[in-house]
């Protein structure tokens, strides 16, 4: 499948929102390798001892929204 047969297959009303396309486009085609390199990355980030607090969450949640 490409990007425009799934797109143009898409049940009526299936996409609602620019979120919901780029999730549901990344689950159907982001690989696989991505997705376990950024689960690596999700689980061995630390936050550095000179780092804010907010600055570490905000870090962490820019990682945990890139997942599909």
């Amino acid at each position: 499948d490409n990007a425009a047969d799934w797109f143009y297959h898409l049940p009526a009303g299936a996409i609602t929102d620019w979120n919901t396309m780029r999730t549901q486009f990344e689950s159907r085609f982001k690989p696989a390798e991505d997705v376990h390199a950024l689960l690596a990355q999700i689980s061995q980030i630390k936050k550095d001892p000179s780092e804010p607090m907010r600055e570490f969450v905000a870090r962490f949640n820019r990682l945990i929204n890139k997942i599909p």
